[in-house]
């Protein structure tokens, strides 16, 4: 580990169109102690090209290859086993960073010895318009926490819960690759429980809202999800967390549970009949996870959306509901 090397991990899959803009921000950092990790994930475009050139302008870019692709997270696991630093940080190939924003961690790092993770001061960027809207943090959360209320805070996305953290903290987290796009999202969560102290930064990080991501995609992926959430609560129980932030998560995954019931009946149409007869299973089996007494009594009785019995009427249920627009869910 070298100290103050910043590791900063960029996994790229087919992204020649966008990743010049990425590198750009990274290349011109104000803090220039660094070391940018590019992980091509078996593109089929020339995204090796554009790697290739901007290695050869800067020797602080080191390029690896996967010999299939295997998905984001699984490309940066193999990034991290390759990083020097003592800090580390993740930048997706089609987003951004503004110019301070490593220094700007660094400086918190600095100032305070006991902070593990510093945030990112996350902003919203639509590719279309350019247009920025700022992550909306809640006033609550405190600008310096504990690891455990920042786990508990960022269950909710009370605050944007992706930043900068000591190279360790990442290092001994466990790899979940095989969980989807949401795999990072649950190792960030048990980073947090292992810091001393998280505060939120002030470092600008654009995340453009592309409309080919995951999460955007009529896909039978997106139900990844579900799984990732049974995942993080499996780890948090393993290691005892206090019975708040299981049942904030709790009330997470219910909520995006109805949100992957109102996807599939939207768009069954555009899946395979694998990929329903798959999604209905574990629609099915996901539900059977909730219970009434882990929920609070609001959620389980609401009306349109009551927790009923089985999930065949419960579903029954959320189709009239869908059907007939009694109220307006999002996907």
């Amino acid at each position: 580990m070298t100290q103050g090397l910043v590791s900063i991990i960029v996994a790229a899959y087919n992204a020649a169109n966008l990743l010049p803009r990425c590198l750009d921000s990274l290349v011109s950092q104000t803090y220039g102690n660094l070391e940018i990790i590019i992980i091509n994930d078996a593109s089929t475009d020339n995204t090796q090209d554009i790697i290739n050139t901007y290695q050869a302008r800067d020797s602080r870019i080191i390029a690896l290859s996967m010999p299939v692709n295997s998905g984001a997270p699984a490309a940066r696991n193999e990034g991290m086993k390759h990083t020097r630093g003592e800090f580390m940080t993740m930048v997706d190939a089609d987003d951004e960073i503004a110019a301070n924003t490593i220094e700007l961690c660094i400086k918190d790092f600095l100032d305070n010895p006991n902070l593990d993770f510093v945030t990112f001061d996350l902003c919203l960027k639509d590719p279309a318009t350019n247009q920025t809207t700022p992550f909306r943090t809640n006033p609550q959360v405190p600008k310096v926490m504990t690891g455990q209320e920042a786990c508990y805070w960022s269950i909710l996305y009370d605050f944007a819960p992706n930043g900068m953290s000591r190279s360790p903290l990442e290092q001994n987290m466990p790899a979940l690759a095989q969980y989807g796009q949401h795999s990072d999202e649950t190792v960030t969560h048990l980073i947090f429980l292992n810091a001393r102290y998280v505060k939120l930064g002030t470092g600008r990080y654009y995340y453009y809202q592309m409309p080919y991501s995951v999460t955007h995609q009529i896909s039978a992926r997106r139900m990844e999800i579900l799984d990732s959430r049974l995942l993080l609560k499996k780890q948090l129980e393993e290691r005892k967390v206090p019975d708040k932030i299981l049942l904030r998560l709790e009330k997470r995954r219910w909520k995006e549970y109805i949100s992957m019931c109102y996807f599939y009946w939207k768009n069954k149409k555009h899946l395979t009949p694998l990929e329903q007869r798959q999604a209905i299973r574990k629609l099915r089996d996901v539900y059977d996870t909730f219970t009434y007494t882990r929920l609070p009594l609001s959620t389980v009785l609401k009306p349109r959306f009551m927790m009923l019995p089985t999930f065949g009427i419960f579903y029954l249920q959320l189709k009239t509901v869908f059907t007939l627009k009694l109220i307006n869910v999002c996907p």
